[in-house]
């Protein structure tokens, strides 16, 4: 599994960026059940996923061979398809540019000597580190954040300096996945079964700001060639860091988007923003958790991550997000 992964690297440097092992092995005895539980956690990030083996022992490699792990298996091919719009953008930009889906570290960090030999942690696309454990019974895993950026643990939003390594607890269930500061990462808020019959009808927008960043969001049927006729739908995001950041949306093609609503997810860590808007339209400020969760529109900001969620029917045009992060006293508040 270790080589798979340096291997896949290396075909995504030279113009093959989609491309996956056989989740497993494809001839030979049967993985153990760790050894698959991870070989899975590692193939959700393929552009190419598949489980499928000629197993020597007479069994076939199946997602429910193991009782106890189905559902850590199934965990991980779930995140997979949640993050369907993130890996379809990055196929979109493969075709377009040749960019590997699965990525080196020095792909991205090239003035970073730490990483121009690193053949196990990648990125997925740009912003997204994957290190996955790839050693028998580990109990703690060292991950090496490269320098020039601040890293966000994906799943607590704990945050790191780059430049240096760290090492985390980590169990059979533990994927280890960074966010690149200055990210934009779309994901599905439901959950999608199928790339075929399903489709994202809740958007989640991770943004961690950084000066200015923009990021091409992509969709189209994902079954039939209309594309090659406009119909598809490319969105450009634009984050600009400020005292009032703003996220910019401006699409083109004829697609009918199926986003009926839309999460921004915004790291804040220093402190909560002081209102909110879209377009000339203030949105409304939750303090109560539950109710930002039943209202329709407005943000809530999480102590726990350090993070402003903002909520609001998908507008279908051109539009505009502010947050504003200025300084404000209590009578002001």
């Amino acid at each position: 599994m270790r080589y798979n992964i340096a291997t896949i690297l290396g075909m995504g440097m030279s113009g093959c960026p989609n491309e996956g092992s056989d989740i497993g092995g494809f001839y030979g005895p049967a993985p153990d059940e760790e050894l698959f539980v991870r070989w899975v956690q590692q193939g959700v990030f393929q552009a190419r996923f598949s489980i499928h083996s000629t197993n020597t022992d007479n069994t076939v490699t199946e997602p429910w061979m193991y009782q106890n792990a189905k559902g850590l298996i199934r965990d991980a091919i779930l995140l997979r398809y949640r993050m369907a719009p993130y890996l379809y953008s990055a196929l979109h930009e493969a075709n377009k540019t040749g960019a590997p889906i699965m990525r080196p570290l020095v792909y991205e960090f090239q003035n970073d000597p730490l990483c121009w030999e690193e053949g196990v942690q990648y990125m997925y696309g740009k912003d997204l580190l994957v290190a996955n454990v790839v050693e028998e019974g580990a109990k703690t895993w060292k991950v090496y954040l490269p320098a020039g950026c601040k890293w966000y643990d994906f799943w607590s939003y704990r945050c790191y300096e780059g430049g240096r390594k760290i090492e985390i607890p980590v169990e059979l269930g533990t994927i280890p996945l960074f966010i690149r500061e200055g990210a934009i990462i779309p994901m599905a808020d439901n959950q999608l079964m199928s790339m075929e019959r399903d489709h994202t009808t809740d958007l989640r927008l991770i943004v961690s700001p950084r000066g200015e960043q923009t990021y091409t969001m992509y969709d189209d049927d994902g079954v039939t060639n209309d594309y090659l006729n406009g119909v598809y739908r490319r969105t450009q995001i634009k984050v600009t860091q400020a005292e009032r950041t703003t996220v910019e949306f401006s699409s083109e093609g004829s697609y009918q988007d199926t986003v009926e609503r839309v999460l921004v997810d915004m790291i804040a860590k220093e402190k909560s923003p002081f209102w909110v808007t879209l377009d000339d339209k203030k949105l409304a400020h939750f303090l109560n958790r539950r109710k930002f969760e039943d209202a329709s529109e407005g943000w809530y900001y999480s102590q726990t991550k350090k993070a402003v969620l903002v909520k609001y029917p998908n507008p279908r045009r051109s539009c505009v997000l502010t947050v504003s992060f200025e300084e404000f006293d209590m009578i002001g508040m």
